[in-house]
């Protein structure tokens, strides 16, 4: 069954904006529940891309539609991996996720992505049709912090990254945050964005940006090269 698309929005803005809007949520929405009574956690990021970098070119070029595929787990633990395909159509997009074992992600992040292509999942078997012809292979690892907010009509998720830097499998484990001081906001919801979260958001100095933190990790140098 084909995933259902949601609407993804995403901006810039500074120190003071991001306190502001996170006391206006506060009233409104709750934190997200699996991330702890503060709803504040790490998200882990291994990004992978074929040799032609085409993830990569087709966000910095601006493409209206474009893939990528990443492993993600939360505040360092390796209890819970999952491998994802998201699939971006302008402001749309959708997600696909598999589990997978602390083994296999070791395995992917040396670069050696020979178990996928034994695997009879769909989604591993998408990913290794695209190693075999573009040799996916890991491309970027990083993590940063994110605080998210929930509102049940219109599946609404408010969530503010930041302290963006690279993953612990790479050197230099620390190179900065996206720009604008207060990190970047994302916003998501269904058909539908309800009023009352519109109406937190307006009138709020927020720069609306199609940079992905891959797009950006990838600009600051946090690559990860491990296949030659």
């Amino acid at each position: 069954m084909m995933p259902s698309y949601r609407h993804e929005q995403k901006f810039f803005m500074n120190a003071h904006t991001s306190a502001v809007l996170k006391r206006r949520l506060a009233a409104v929405m709750r934190p997200d529940a699996n991330a702890g009574a503060d709803g504040v956690y790490t998200v882990n990021n291994l990004y992978l891309d074929d040799l032609y970098d085409t993830s990569y070119r087709e966000k910095i070029g601006g493409s209206y539609g474009r893939s990528k595929y990443r492993v993600r787990f939360y505040n360092g633990d390796l209890s819970f991996i999952r491998f994802e395909h998201k699939r971006k159509d302008g402001e749309l997009s959708y997600k696909r996720s598999v589990a997978m074992t602390e083994e296999e992600y070791h395995r992917l992040a040396r670069g050696d992505l020979a178990f996928i292509l034994e695997s009879e999942h769909p989604l591993w078997q998408r990913a290794a049709a695209l190693h075999r012809t573009r040799r996916l292979r890991p491309a970027a690892a990083f993590s940063y912090t994110r605080e998210a907010y929930i509102y049940a009509p219109g599946n609404v998720r408010v969530t503010f990254d930041s302290h963006l830097r690279q993953d612990a499998l790479t050197p230099e484990p620390d190179r900065g945050a996206p720009p604008g001081g207060g990190g970047m906001l994302e916003v998501k919801f269904d058909r539908f964005l309800p009023d009352v979260v519109a109406g937190l958001l307006r009138g709020l100095p927020l720069a609306r940006t199609e940079m992905s933190k891959y797009g950006y990790s990838r600009e600051r140098g946090f690559t990860l090269c491990t296949v030659k």
